[in-house]
């Protein structure tokens, strides 16, 4: 029997409104190779519409069932599916622990969104779904210290341009 080689896996980390989602779609359309996306809010949404309880900010059905997340990523991978998650990694997390630990030996490319605060304050009132200063709390608990990362900052350069970089640095290393 011929064994599959596992999918490549490009993590988009940043806050929220930091673009990882648009991002995600311009790397899917100038990639070479098809990649496809898995995003924590397509998880979020399977959930039943009953226990979205927006009232009390209670979403601990869905972040439960969202966080196994990467269960789903590692199984694609092993299919031989190249993919693209958009993903906010929280310091000490068990959603964090659970990627280190499932995806250790996978070819994994982390990079690591940024934007300025102002920007992503801007961001959140044209986008409005969001609580006002809620990306700029996330800065304190985001988590950037990886080993295979790289950096773009979706203010400073285009979509097209952070998807550019993204896919030269995923296709160029040795995953």
């Amino acid at each position: 029997m011929k064994s599959i080689k596992k999918g490549k896996i490009i993590i988009l980390n940043g806050v929220s409104s930091s673009g990882k989602t648009t991002l995600a779609k311009a790397i899917q359309v100038r990639s070479p190779i098809p990649l496809y996306k898995l995003d924590i809010d397509d998880f979020i949404l399977m959930s039943p519409e009953k226990f979205n309880d927006y009232e009390h900010n209670d979403f601990s059905v869905q972040y439960a069932f969202a966080s196994k997340i990467f269960h789903v990523v590692k199984l694609f991978s092993d299919m031989g599916f190249d993919m693209v998650v958009p993903q906010m990694f929280f310091k000490n997390t068990d959603t964090l622990k659970e990627f280190k630990v499932l995806l250790k030996d996978y070819p994994v490319l982390i990079v690591n969104i940024t934007c300025p605060v102002e920007e992503l304050n801007k961001r959140e009132l044209s986008i409005g779904d969001r609580n006002p200063g809620s990306a700029e709390e996330q800065l304190q608990l985001l988590e950037t210290q990886f080993d295979n990362s790289i950096t773009v900052n979706t203010f400073e350069s285009t979509n097209e341009e952070c998807a550019e970089m993204i896919i030269k640095s995923f296709l160029s290393q040795n995953l």
